[in-house]
């Protein structure tokens, strides 16, 4: 389940590196315990895992754990791009659309704009949440019939305290 490989995570993060930084990224140290978490049902893999990177005047932060239940997988992403907003979830209407291949939808997440995605062929399930329209919510999961184990996952995030950081 690579972060940049499946959804639309390349768009956002090109759309990221064409706007120039505000702010300082959040320190993946502060953002780890986000992500360390525990889920009815799943077992985390190892220790959740971050990395804040600075270029010039430039900063991102990401932390991601991964999690298994059987033959089940899910991994949780946070990402922090450059202190700045993604304008990807907060400018998006309410859209739906089933094709032969997937099912997207928009909805809320604890109060927060999100995308959620299922490939039924596949198996895969992707819920991005727009916190604070400044993080980046992933949860990615395969092995599954629905979005249910996405939807669970966040409902064990904090969310709101995440949003707090974006101050």
């Amino acid at each position: 389940m690579s972060l940049w490989v499946k959804g639309c995570g390349f768009v956002i993060l090109a759309l990221s590196l064409t706007v120039a930084a505000q702010a300082a990224a959040v320190h993946f140290k502060q953002l780890l315990p986000f992500v360390d978490v525990k889920i009815p049902g799943w077992e985390l893999d190892d220790k959740p895992t971050g990395s804040t990177i600075k270029h010039e005047k430039h900063q991102m932060s990401e932390v991601k754990a991964s999690f298994h239940a059987g033959d089940k997988r899910l991994e949780i992403v946070i990402m922090d791009f450059w202190g700045q907003a993604i304008p990807f979830l907060s400018a998006m209407p309410q859209v739906e659309m089933e094709s032969s291949h997937e099912r997207l939808k928009t909805t809320q997440v604890q109060g927060f704009k999100a995308l959620e995605t299922f490939r039924p062929q596949e198996k895969e399930a992707e819920l991005s949440i727009s916190v604070a329209d400044r993080f980046w919510v992933k949860l990615d999961s395969e092995g599954v019939d629905g979005t249910e184990a996405v939807h669970a996952a966040a409902k064990v995030l904090d969310l709101k305290k995440l949003a707090e950081l974006a101050k």
